[in-house]
């Protein structure tokens, strides 16, 4: 079913994908956009709002992180109105990152460096570009209490995030890719035990060669896009994973 629906934009102190959003919202809310409506297209929703692409994405990427839309990718694709049991199940448990910071203490993180390298072969392959495409590299320490507990490394592709490496990067990077439209909403991560390098002894103050629990991850913007491609090192002794579940049989 393809929505049939108007949204005016009101300029005024909010962002206008603020305000888009919350239109939106209201109209799924009050039955205007049923469960499994399909959203017309961004181009035709920025061209109908008299809004940049950008914008509009921003807002369906917030809606649906919010559980209210859903992104279906393919021929018969598009952005969907979530059902109420969709929308009750939407993604809400917290990355694997964000667990191992909270259960580490952290209170903190300091930028190290941030530049433009090319992807080469490992980082290219995790965001679907070529080896010679730039990306922003960006290296922090996340501390706990002062003391380092993680040595954060995380892959953008620089024509998604232009001028990225020059500004303020000692908070959220999810804001701050939500501010270019391309917010994630989506990871894949993975856990292993790795050996300390030189750079890590003296980000983390560990031994040579002492292990490292490394965390791989992959986030994706509302629409798919592959947004970083990060690789964090904690060190072990300081950090723990406690997982509370409901019991299942094996």
């Amino acid at each position: 079913m393809e929505a049939s629906f108007s949204v005016t934009v009101e300029r005024g102190a909010r962002p206008l994908h603020v305000a888009i959003a919350e239109q939106l919202a209201a109209a799924i809310a009050a039955g205007t956009l049923p469960p499994g409506t399909r959203l017309p297209p961004e181009r035709e929703l920025a061209e109908s709002l008299g809004v940049s692409r950008m914008t509009v994405r921003q807002a369906l990427g917030d809606l649906e992180r919010d559980g209210l839309l859903r992104r279906v990718v393919g021929r018969a694709g598009g952005t969907f109105v979530r059902h109420p049991e969709q929308a009750a199940s939407a993604p809400g448990t917290p990355s694997l990152a964000a667990e191992l910071r909270r259960q580490g203490g952290a209170t903190a993180v300091e930028s190290i460096s941030a530049a433009i390298e090319p992807a080469g072969k490992r980082t290219a392959a995790a965001l679907d570009i070529t080896r010679s495409d730039p990306v922003v590299v960006i290296t922090r320490l996340r501390l706990a209490s002062g003391k380092p507990l993680a040595v954060e490394r995380s892959s953008l592709p620089a024509r998604l995030f232009p001028d990225l490496e020059d500004m303020d990067l000692g908070g959220s990077l999810a804001d701050l890719m939500g501010g270019f439209g391309l917010r994630p909403v989506r990871s894949v991560e993975r856990l292993e035990l790795t050996m300390a390098r030189p750079v890590d002894v003296r980000a983390l103050g560990v031994r040579r060669d002492g292990p490292l629990l490394l965390l791989e991850r992959i986030r994706y913007a509302a629409d798919g896009t592959p947004v970083e491609f990060a690789r964090h090192r904690f060190r072990p002794d300081r950090t723990r994973i406690v997982l509370e579940s409901d019991e299942t049989a094996d």
